[in-house]
Order: structure tokens, then sequence, then C-alpha cells
């Protein structure tokens, strides 16, 4: 059965990743504001962001992190809430290890480096900008490997970026250079192992 659907505050949901791509959340803003209000709803229902519920009434954020922070930064405050999963806990130590073990805590800087639990954001507008994360999300819009199911795939993706591909400075013509590079490593052979692989078209 489908979980429902609630709109809620968004500062009450509590991301479980350190980062997120802020090049790839400036894509989403623009998807946003360029619908009407009606379109708009449906869109963000459609996209809702799924949450898990702890004990305490806690929720934290399982996916869409990227919509969560597009949606703020547009300085929308009420979002379309998916409660998938209940966690039979309320101490914060108890919640980390419950998401850790669904493979949903991702405590991981901007530069891939893991960090203690408890550096993780209280709320989206916290979240620190990793580039490669907008790296690896375009490359994969750009038709370079598909969207795949396997846990964690986008980080996997993300790190396999990061260990292929350098990124010289923080401009457009900079971050233009790496995503072409990125789309030619994720269609290389050294990325076959990866989810979603489907290696260079034109051979």
């Amino acid at each position: 059965m489908k979980p429902a659907m609630l709109w809620l505050p968004l500062i009450l949901l509590r991301p479980t990743q350190i980062t997120v791509g802020l090049i790839y959340v400036a894509v989403k803003i623009d998807i946003m504001r360029r619908m009407e209000d009606g379109a708009r709803k449906r869109f963000m229902e459609k996209h809702a962001i799924k949450c898990a519920r702890a004990a305490d009434g806690s929720l934290h954020i399982v996916d869409h992190h990227h919509w969560a922070r597009a949606w703020h930064d547009c300085g929308i405050e009420k979002v379309p809430v998916e409660i998938v999963a209940h966690l039979p806990t309320d101490c914060s130590n108890g919640i980390r290890a419950a998401l850790a073990e669904r493979s949903w805590l991702h405590p991981y800087d901007e530069f891939g480096r893991r960090r203690d639990a408890s550096e993780l954001p209280v709320t989206v507008g916290l979240m620190r900008d990793d580039p490669y994360q907008s790296l690896a999300a375009l490359t994969r819009r750009a038709g370079a490997y598909r969207k795949a199911h396997a846990t964690c795939s986008s980080f996997i993706w993300t790190d396999f970026i990061r260990g292929a591909v350098q990124l010289e400075g923080s401009d457009t013509v900079a971050f233009t250079s790496a995503l072409l590079a990125s789309i030619k490593a994720a269609r290389s052979d050294a990325a076959r192992a990866l989810p979603g692989f489907i290696g260079n078209r034109d051979q």
C-alpha cells in the first residue's frame, strides 16, 4: 500500500547526509520556477520527500534530499512527505544506527571523507555543497549511465567520478570541462561494475 502523503513544515525534516550538489539543486530550482501553481503542487506530490519516522516523532529524510534543498531555496515552507518506515527507537544513537542498518545514512563531507554522524545538519538549509554530486547527477541526465535502484547508487557514482575527474576551479568553464570528462569516464570500462553502467553506445 502506498504511504500516506502529508504536507509538513520543511524545517522539521532532518537530513541523513551532510552534502548535496548545489549546481544540481539550481537545476531543480529552475524547473520549479517555470511551473504555474497548480502544476507545481502536482509535481511536488509526485516527488514527495520520503522520510523515516522515529519513535520520538522526528522525521529523517531517506530520499529526495536535492528536491528538499531546492524547495527550501525557493522559499517553500511546507512540502509533501511520505513516511516509508517507522524506526523503533527514540535516542539519537539508536536512530542513526537504525538508519545506517537500512543504508539510509551517509555522513560524508564535500571531500568524500566520512564524518561522525553527529555532524549531520539539522535542516536541509545547512547542507554543504559537494560539486561531485552535481557532476554525477548531470552525467546521468546526459545519458552516460542509467538511474539504478541499487542501494546508494548515486553515491557510488559520485565516489567514482571524484576519483576519476579533477575539478579545477569553481567557475562554469571548470565545471563544464569536468562534466565532459565525467561523461567520458562514466562510459569507460573503468565504470563497468557500477550500477546503471551502459558503456559507450557509439562503439
